[in-house]
This record gives structure tokens, C-alpha cells and sequence, in this order.
């Protein structure tokens, strides 16, 4: 599980990564199953999330981008 801690007005990206042929059929890519989201901590006008997705997925804070 992957977690990210989001601010107010802060985002995630999730998307195909590099690697993945762009031919790739949707329904490929969620063959194990739905991204699961799980808040895990909020403390203010911050917010822990908890990612699990697919490895063919990739997960960016805003910024990195």
C-alpha cells in the first residue's frame, strides 16, 4: 500500500505508466481487481490516503508531474 498525505486543494494522479502498450484494453489493466482508496489519518486539513492499484498503474503526487 502506497500512502500519500494530501493537503486541501492537493491532488493524485493515477495513470498508465510508460511501459504499458497504449493498446491496452481497460479491462487488462483492472483484471485484479478495482484501485482500492482507504483514508487512513486525517489530522487538520491534512489527509492520509492508502493506495493499492496495479503495478501497470502509476501513482503521482501533483507536483511531480
Amino acid at each position: 500500500m502506497l500512502v500519500l498525505t494530501r493537503r486541501t486543494g492537493e491532488s493524485i494522479f493515477i495513470f498508465p505508466s510508460n511501459e504499458l502498450d497504449p493498446d491496452t484494453p481497460v479491462s487488462e489493466l483492472f483484471k485484479d481487481g478495482p484501485i482500492q482508496l482507504t483514508l487512513t489519518r486525517v489530522n487538520g486539513n491534512q489527509a492520509r490516503l492508502g493506495i493499492i492499484a496495479p503495478d501497470s498503474l502509476t501513482i503521482a503526487r501533483e507536483e511531480v508531474i
